[in-house]
This record gives C-alpha cells, sequence and structure tokens, in this order.
C-alpha cells in the first residue's frame, strides 16, 4: 500500500493521468490536473481484455486510437493514460469520423483532445514501462525485451558503438531519426553478432514515430513490413539462404498482421532483428569465401531443376574440379550431396505444409516418387510419408 500512496509522484513525473482500480476494477483513486486530459471510457470493457491475458503490463487502445498502459501491482490494476504514439492526421481523422453520427463541433473537440494528448514513440514506452515497473518491484528490467529474448532463446550483451546514441540524442527530425535507426539494425544484421542486440532499442532511447496514418497499429504495422524487407534483402547481400529470407520475412509480416497489440508488433519486428542477425552469423561463422556463397545462392533459387557440377562450373566460370575442391574445403561435402541436402531441407518444409509426396518429388526434380521416397529415407532415416505424419503429430 505504501506505493500505491506515492503513485502521485509518477503521475507528477510522467504528465500522465493515472487511476487504480482493485481486483473488482471499482475505481479506488485517480491522479489527473489541469495538464492532462481524460475523456469518459468504459474502463471495464477495456480492461477485461487485457486483463483475460493474466500479463504484468499490456498496452491497450482506446476506441479513439488513444493508448494506456495497464500494469498489474498485487490485487491492483493501474492504468495510465491516455496518449498517443503516432502524430494525428488531420485527414484521416475526420475520414474516419465522416459515417459517425458526430456533431462537427464535437468532432473539432475530439481532434484537439487527440492533437493535446502527449505523444511518446514505441521506444519511449520501453522507458516508461522500465521506470514503472522499477517504481513498483525495485527492479530494473525491460519487460519487452524479456519477451522478445524469452521467445528467441539467444541474446545477451551490449551496443559498443557509442556513436548513434550521440547522434539520435541530438534534436534531429523524424526522417533522419528513421535512417540512423535503420541504418544501425543493418549494421548488426551485417556483423552477425547476437552479442550486441540485448539492448539495443533500450539504448537507442530516442523513438521512431512512423507518421503514416493517423492509426498507431497500422502505423507501426506497416513500418515493421518495411524493416524486414530491409532485413531480409541485407541477409541475401551476406549469403542468407534466399528462400529462407524471403520465407522468413512473409513469416514475419502474417505474424506482424495478425498482431492486435502494439508490445505484439514490437515483439515480432524486435525477434525479427534477432533472427536475422544469427542467420547472418551462421553464414559467417561457415567462413565461406565471397565464391561459394555465390555458388550456394545461386543452387538455392535453382533447386527446382536438375543441376550439375558441369553447369555450376560453366556459370561461374571455374573448372569443375575447382568447384568440387571449394565444396569439400569450405563445406566438407560434395557439390552434389549439399544439393541433395538442400532439397530435402526444403522437402521437409513441403510435406509439413501437408504437401503430397508426389508434389514434392515432381517440383524438387527427382526421378519420380521412389527415387525421392529413398533418397529421403537414407538422409532423414523416415520416409516421407512417415516424416509428415509425425510432423503433423508434433504440431
Amino acid at each position: 500500500m505504501k506505493r500505491l500512496k506515492m503513485i502521485k509522484s509518477l503521475h507528477i513525473c510522467l504528465r500522465l493521468p493515472i487511476i487504480v482500480f482493485d481486483e473488482n476494477l471499482e475505481i479506488i483513486e485517480e491522479y489527473r490536473s489541469n495538464q492532462t486530459t481524460v475523456l469518459f471510457n468504459d474502463y471495464e470493457n477495456i480492461l477485461k481484455g487485457a486483463l483475460n491475458s493474466h500479463e504484468l503490463f499490456s498496452f491497450i487502445s482506446g476506441e479513439l486510437n488513444d493508448m494506456f498502459l495497464l500494469y498489474n501491482f498485487e490485487n491492483f490494476h493501474i492504468l495510465f493514460g491516455p496518449f498517443k504514439c503516432n502524430i494525428v492526421d488531420k485527414t484521416f481523422f475526420y475520414k474516419g469520423m465522416k459515417d459517425l453520427k458526430i456533431s462537427a463541433k464535437d468532432q473539432e473537440f475530439l481532434y484537439s483532445y487527440l492533437n493535446d494528448l502527449p505523444l511518446f514513440s514505441t521506444s519511449e514506452l520501453r522507458d516508461i514501462l522500465i521506470m514503472v515497473h522499477y517504481f513498483f518491484s525495485g527492479e530494473i528490467k525491460d519487460l519487452m525485451s524479456d519477451k522478445i529474448h524469452l521467445e528467441t532463446k539467444k541474446y545477451s550483451a551490449e551496443i559498443t558503438d557509442e556513436r548513434i546514441e550521440y547522434l539520435v540524442s541530438q534534436n534531429f527530425d523524424s526522417n533522419m531519426y528513421l535512417y540512423l535507426y535503420e541504418h544501425k539494425i543493418l549494421d548488426y544484421v551485417r556483423s552477425g553478432d547476437v552479442n550486441k542486440l540485448r539492448d539495443m532499442v533500450f539504448k537507442l532511447s530516442n523513438g521512431v514515430i512512423p507518421a503514416v496514418t493517423g492509426d498507431t497499429l497500422r502505423s507501426e504495422k506497416n513500418y515493421s513490413i518495411v524493416v524486414f524487407e530491409k532485413l531480409s534483402q541485407a541477409g541475401i547481400e551476406l549469403g542468407m539462404d534466399i528462400i529462407t529470407a524471403y520465407g522468413s520475412r512473409d513469416l514475419f509480416i502474417k505474424k506482424t498482421e495478425l498482431s492486435n497489440t502494439l508490445d505484439e508488433i514490437l515483439q515480432v519486428r524486435d525477434s525479427a532483428i534477432v533472427y536475422y542477425t544469427s542467420e547472418v552469423n551462421k553464414v559467417i561463422t561457415l567462413h565461406l569465401s565471397p565464391l561459394t556463397t555465390s555458388i550456394i545462392q545461386y543452387i538455392n533459387t535453382n533447386m527446382y531443376r536438375p543441376l550439375k557440377v558441369k553447369e555450376l562450373a560453366s556459370y561461374f566460370n571455374i573448372s569443375e574440379s575447382k568447384l568440387r575442391t571449394l565444396f569439400k574445403t569450405e563445406l566438407g561435402s560434395t557439390v552434389q550431396d549439399y544439393i541433395i541436402d538442400r532439397r530435402i531441407e526444403e522437402a521437409k518444409l513441403m510435406l509439413k505444409s501437408n504437401v503430397t509426396t508426389n508434389e514434392a518429388a515432381y517440383t524438387l526434380g527427382f526421378a519420380d516418387a521412389s527415387h525421392f521416397s529413398r533418397v529421403f529415407k537414407k538422409i532423414v532415416g523416415k520416409t516421407p510419408k512417415h516424416y509428415q505424419q509425425s510432423a503433423t503429430l508434433v504440431d
């Protein structure tokens, strides 16, 4: 209860309205001032959806795209807000109001209300969450980051390059910040060093506010898609398998589109950064020469048709013996064995997607289904049919 009595200090520091609810969602305390703006909200409905997730915190979107942070402490629920995470586009706002039965005067009032709300970037929300969590728990912890790294299970360490922090701490406009932010992301992906990623967003304290639409979630989703495209292109440039790079990009886009909250979108975006960096790291640690990397990319993009050593050697203007030596030295494999292994890996994905054995055999250039089944069983230890059944059971 002592901490609850000190919530007023949080209200003063953050300049945000704060409402404290008990376990029955009854309001037991409110903190507002003439510097904060609040409209009437159906708090019971707003909170119930968030509380069903049983998370320590949630970011909630209001009916007007205003935002709230809900933090759960013991048997109390503390609601911070409203605030906004997106610059309000006047044209977009009035277009959204067009079909609603609201008077012009009320529309003006609502537009002024949204405009007057405090504006926080998604990265600044992390800092606010860190402060709130410290206030109640005494623990300095990036809760968003924990979600991301629990999901990907691999990241620790700090950024060693402090230049970006200095640059973004200056009063640059948003376009300049976006450039620096994206540039730094691609730097880490190209380095393949997953150990530099854990506190990346935490260190980049100024935030990204992509002013694309008046809808915060839509704007963040759109920006994430741009980031995914850049990540996949950077991965391919550095030797990542093209099919994996584009397939992962499409998967992250799908996950983003299915996200319903701000923190879910950020988790997917940051997980994508870590994933691509990790994949690039795998390529880098192989210490492949640029020539071998190029040959592998060629194989990956042409694995759906017959490929022979002679064709590869001719395409890259090297002798067949040099090509065989390259693969044996750098990959510990023959060229044909590498091609077959890649096709079998692709076949696994197809079978998991319920593609038939005949379709997989035909698509991947095997002589027939029987040949495909023999090769698959030799490498995987199961027939394609048994593998597909076991993969379905696991799913």
